[in-house]
């Protein structure tokens, strides 16, 4: 296998607590099973991206209906929800409701929830109240809820205010969910599926996070590094030569950087993805060995040989032996570039194998080698897989590419760890 190695930084919000433009205020009361609910914005709300900014209402009575709703302002003199009611009516109408559902949970407990990724509501909606959406735009919101035995036999939760923004610069939303980690294909031609790929398992991503929507360019890197070890040279090919542990360096420098001019909330970071944070957000959604179908052609992504067409995508010692600039290539339905080739990425996790048990949010720590994934101009199409994993025992090790992704993410919310064999 020719590795050629890449560094890739993405970026998670994962948080908006500590984001000054996601607060909450209001007062929610107790409700007669004694629930306290409390709503909360998770991500970035944006007036463009289709995803990545989740409203939950958490402490709800379980088994009951309920929904958000928001509105364009709110009420400096909040309204008691009715006469001998706890809870405050906190928005003004006009108000929006974004949907019923019931709050799950056990019966008889306060482990109830009600959740919206509004970002995705108001693409969905076009024509929704506020319509249309733009920069700076202050919105409200709510959750309602059934309560047996309340006044008017309902209740509401505190009351989330929060500003529209365009996000992290060349950042992506990700959305939050559950997917088939790994491959099940045949372990022959074309995917020559290795045992590292299995058991298939299902992995959840808890949290809607950001990920770089290019690999890191060598433009990028220099004008933050100063340097550029770059084998294939050009402002927008991907940075080369990195290791991991000069990776992280670029993810600390991105930070400090970006936190020195306000566009990191307090308590967030720039790092690399996990390698389940990886695998999801390259599959975007789909379940096939790769994320543009069941094959992969040379007109698709930057790699040496289809196993597909059994056709070489170009000649080593000819002008195509060489990365590519990114953005080449069409990206894959949540507008992340070269996932499949180009350049080889690193991951955030040491390596371990996987077990067949679902597992949510996993960060692989302890063992000796770091995972790369993606693939690279060097290599053949099974390499590329969504699901084909790599892995090299020196972070130090230098590859030829890079593609920064870095996550930004909360310190206070660590993801499941779990140790390398």
């Amino acid at each position: 296998m020719n590795r050629t190695a890449s560094l890739a930084i993405a970026l998670v919000l994962t948080a908006s607590a500590a984001h000054a433009q996601v607060t909450t205020y209001c007062t929610a009361g107790t409700t007669v099973q004694g629930c306290v609910p409390s709503i909360s914005g998770i991500g970035i709300p944006s007036p463009y991206s289709t995803s990545g900014f989740e409203i939950a209402v958490d402490n709800v009575p379980t088994q009951r209906m309920g929904l958000i709703f928001y509105g364009l302002s709110s009420i400096p003199q909040p309204q008691p929800w009715a006469v001998g009611s706890a809870s405050y009516l906190c928005i003004y109408y006009p108000v929006n409701r974004t949907g019923a559902h019931s709050s799950g949970g056990a019966l008889g407990a306060c482990d109830g929830a009600l959740r919206v990724d509004f970002n995705a509501w108001r693409a969905a909606n076009p024509t929704a109240l506020g319509s249309p959406f733009s920069l700076g735009q202050a919105l409200y919101a709510q959750g309602w809820f059934r309560d047996p035995g309340a006044a008017k036999q309902t209740n509401l939760s505190d009351a989330l205010r929060f500003v529209l923004s365009d996000g992290p610069p060349r950042m992506v939303p990700i959305p939050a969910g559950t997917f088939q980690m790994g491959s099940d294909a045949p372990s022959g031609p074309p995917y020559l599926v290795t045992q590292e790929e299995q058991p298939t398992h299902l992995v959840t991503i808890s949290y809607p996070y950001w990920m770089s929507e290019t690999e890191v360019t060598q433009a990028q890197y220099v004008e933050l590094m100063g340097t550029n070890p770059s084998q294939f040279p050009g402002a927008s090919n991907p940075v080369e030569l990195v290791s991991w542990i000069e990776a992280q360096a670029y993810c600390a420098a991105l930070t400090a950087q970006q936190s020195a001019l306000g566009n990191v909330p307090p308590g967030h970071e720039y790092r690399l993805p996990t390698e389940a944070e990886w695998e999801h957000a390259c599959r975007a959604g789909t379940t096939t060995e790769f994320n543009v179908g069941a094959d992969l052609f040379c007109s698709q992504a930057k790699f040496q040989c289809s196993l597909h067409s059994n056709s070489a995508c170009f000649q080593w010692g000819g002008p195509g032996a060489s990365t590519v600039p990114v953005k080449s290539y069409a990206p894959n339905a949540w507008g992340l570039y070269d996932m499949h080739g180009n350049v080889w990425e690193w991951c955030l996790d040491s390596y371990a194998g996987y077990s067949a048990a679902a597992v949510t949010d996993p960060f692989v720590t302890g063992g000796p080698y770091r995972v790369l994934r993606g693939g690279s101009f060097g290599i053949n199409s099974h390499w590329c897989r969504s699901a084909n994993r790599d892995f090299i025992i020196d972070p130090g090790f230098t590859d030829r590419h890079l593609r920064v992704s870095g996550r930004l993410r909360p310190s206070s919310r660590p993801v499941t760890e779990r140790s390398a064999a």
